[in-house]
């Protein structure tokens, strides 16, 4: 049965009366997407926003009019089962090339809705053209379903990641190409977007050289660090084997500055430095992963190629881990500790053990 006015008019109502639900669940959603980001120093921002009754309206007039869903929505309830956008999250990166790791990072941080309960990345590049995205189903893991979110167990919301300049020519191209009132785009519209889209793939190339540049410049500096981003530049090239060296850096590089460890020599000098010194950091890190990634029950994950390798070096060292303790106190009504403090308990945990001959002095 196609959508009847009835079906329109309370559904409209129904999603009135839960607007507040989907507010509260794109607001979480997105801050939670911002504190990805900044965790794992990615350049970025966030917006969200729950869907405008009226728009819902609007749209589900236009599904009417054209047929489209007919077979899918059939009543009330359908309407919320088949729409994914009411609640709804964009994160756009700085870069293209950092679309497929945020998604990645959203597989981890959120259930989804595929049949598992896994995240499914549709990826949307369009063939022939220039639209560039990915859309990602969300759902708050039931851990985090208390207080105020209890009410959002079941909702999905849906986040879409792409990169700066391709969001700019994915509203542009959108709202010529699909919210044509006069007729369809003409020869001479349609060769100026394609224009565009050349704009924005050179756009991309010179925004990442010129990332990389920055990059080199920051190598060379002595002083302190000025943010996480400088101190991903500077200390990467000291941990080779750390591909993923940004990931979970933004927790290290607090944790770093509230230590005193604020310029590569530093810490270096608190690591006593060696030859051996990076290789111990990845020999520790694959350890402690192999353990703790292999346990369901826990939401910490240690990624052996980043910038965790850096970390497990200077938690082994007790008197450091004390003085994190002061900076982060534990106790009721406090709140859930810092990422640091969690891997320092499963390091003291596990005992974790390394090979004399490469064990730092």
């Amino acid at each position: 049965m196609p959508l009847t006015d009835d079906i329109i008019d309370q559904a409209v109502q129904r999603y009135w009366r839960e607007y507040d639900r989907y507010a509260k669940l794109s607001e979480f959603v997105g801050e939670a997407c911002q504190k990805l980001l900044d965790a794992n120093v990615i350049r970025g921002s966030v917006q969200w926003r729950a869907k405008n009754p009226d728009r819902l309206k609007s749209k589900l007039l236009k599904y009417q009019s054209n047929g489209d869903h007919d077979t899918e929505l059939t009543d009330v309830d359908s309407v919320f089962r088949v729409l994914k956008d009411l609640a709804g999250a964009r994160i756009t990166c700085y870069v293209e090339n950092e679309r497929e790791g945020v998604v990645d990072l959203l597989a981890k941080h959120f259930d989804g809705t595929g049949p598992n309960g896994e995240v499914i990345a549709d990826v949307k590049n369009q063939t022939g053209g220039f639209y560039k995205a990915t859309h990602c189903a969300v759902q708050i893991k039931d851990e985090y379903l208390v207080g105020r979110y209890k009410n959002l167990r079941g909702l999905s919301c849906e986040v879409q990641v792409c990169s700066l300049l391709a969001h700019v020519y994915n509203e542009i191209e959108h709202d010529l190409r699909y919210k044509t009132l006069s007729g369809a785009l003409s020869r001479a519209e349609g060769e100026l977007l394609d224009a565009l889209g050349h704009l924005v793939q050179t756009g991309d190339t010179i925004i990442n050289q010129t990332l990389e540049a920055v990059a080199v410049r920051h190598k060379q500096l002595q002083s302190a660090f000025e943010d996480e981003y400088d101190f991903v530049a500077r200390m990467r090239p000291l941990f080779p084997d750390a591909s993923n060296f940004a990931i979970n850096a933004g927790h290290l590089f607090k944790a770093c500055v509230k230590l005193g460890l604020d310029t590569p020599e530093k810490i270096k000098d608190e690591l006593k430095w060696d030859g051996s010194t990076a290789e111990t950091g990845k020999i520790v890190a694959e350890r402690l992963a192999k353990v703790v990634n292999s346990e369901d029950a826990t939401q910490l994950e240690i990624d052996p190629l980043s910038s965790d390798q850096l970390l497990v070096l200077l938690l082994r060292d007790d008197s450091l881990v004390e003085k994190l303790k002061v900076h982060h106190p534990s106790g009721r009504g406090i709140g859930r500790g810092p990422r640091v403090l969690s891997v320092a308990k499963r390091l003291q945990d596990l005992k974790t053990v390394v090979p004399a001959e490469k064990r730092p002095e």
